[in-house]
This record gives structure tokens, sequence and C-alpha cells, in this order.
């Protein structure tokens, strides 16, 4: 009676470790199939990149050339700081890319594009330089002073409350020569606009002209 479960407990587990191992070598397998497929997905995007790389390359190279060929047949006359600058730009793009190939390509696949490289440095270097003097600054206009009135001023006289500008013609030596002007009077062609402390305001021809007068004050109420 207890020889027949005996042997179906040995039969079970004969089965499950058959069972086991068949799940175990189905999973290897998988998992190495997987490994082959993406060793060779890699070794293919590899073997792809450096030509698509290249084509990426090449499509600048040739826009740079016709740059460069258009500017040869239409040059423009530009400045020498401009050009320098300009220059140096062109010159870092083909030295980037320059290093980019070096650091991508073998040196079979290098080389045509470094000489195309050299080629355009040179036709670059070749591109005329318009020469433009500086312009010279333009000379500062300065106003002219007005001249001065040909009379002599010689103070300020306060008679009946009201301030005159006492004034010598030219020429004149005598005293009775001597002309007191009011605010709204002329002399010479010059009017006199306003009589302030120490100084006087004439006007003529729209010019304007401040003059100092003496401190000294005469004259009666």
């Amino acid at each position: 009676m207890t020889v027949a479960p005996a042997s179906a407990d040995r039969r079970r587990t004969t089965l499950l470790r058959v069972a086991t191992t068949t799940w175990l070598l189905l999973i290897s397998a998988v998992v190495l199939i997987d490994h082959i497929a993406l060793s060779d997905l890699a070794e293919r995007a590899r073997t792809r990149a450096p030509g698509a790389q290249v084509a990426v390359l090449e499509g600048r190279l040739a826009d740079l050339a016709e740059r460069v060929e258009l500017v040869q047949q239409h040059p423009a006359a530009v400045a020498q700081a401009r050009y320098d600058t300009e220059h140096q730009a062109v010159t870092q793009r083909l030295a980037d890319i320059e290093l980019a190939l070096s650091e991508r390509l073998v040196a079979g696949d290098l080389r045509p594009l470094q000489d195309r490289l050299a080629h355009l440095e040179a036709r670059q270097a070749q591109r005329p330089i318009s020469q433009t003097a500086p312009r010279p600054p333009a000379p500062e206009t300065t106003r002219a002073k007005p001249a001065g009135p040909s009379f002599q001023l010689l103070g300020v006289e306060l008679r009946a409350d009201e301030r005159f500008l006492s004034i010598r013609p030219q020429g004149a030596s005598a005293l009775s020569q001597v002309r007191l002007l009011r605010v709204g009077e002329e002399e010479d062609g010059w009017q006199l606009q306003s009589i302030e402390d120490g100084s006087a305001m004439l006007h003529r021809a729209g010019e304007q002209l401040r003059i100092a007068v003496p401190a000294h004050q005469g004259g009666s109420r």
C-alpha cells in the first residue's frame, strides 16, 4: 500500500525537474538570440554612422563652397574690420569641421575632405579687401560771439526811482556828450532790454549780449 504513493512522488519530482530544465533552456536560448540580434544592430549602427556623418559634412562643405564662389563672383567692398571678423568666423567654422572629421573618420576618408578644406581656405584668403580711408571728423562749428557795442558803459544812474544806463558814445570826449539810456531805447543799433545788478542786457538783430556795468551809481531823485 505504501509503495505506490512513493513511486508517484518520485515520478512527479522527475517531471518537475524535466520541466524546470526545459524552461531554463528555453530562456537561455531566447537571451542568446536577443544578445546576438543586439550585437548585430550595434555593429550596423557603427558601420553606418560615419557614412551619415560624412554625408552631412559634405553637404555643409558644398554649401560653404557655393558661398565662397558667390562672394568671389560678386565681391562687395567691405571695411577691414568687417572682413577680419567674417574671415575669422569662416576659418573657425572650417577648423571645427576638420576637427569633427578627424575625430570620427579614418585617414583614408578624411584626406579628400582635408584637401577641399585647404582649397576653400586658400580661396577665402584671396578675397579682395576694400581699404577705405577713415573719414576725417567733421569740424566743430563754433558760434561766433557777437561784437560788443561801440559805446562805453559808465554806470547806472538812478533818477526819479528809474534806472538809466550811462554811456559814452565812441569818440566822445566831453562830459556833455554822455548819454542816459532807459530800458527800450537804442544806441548804435543796440537796444537796452534790462538793467540788473552789475550788468545790462543789450539786444541787436536777434543777438543778446550781457555786459558788466561798473558798480558806481549816481544821480538824484
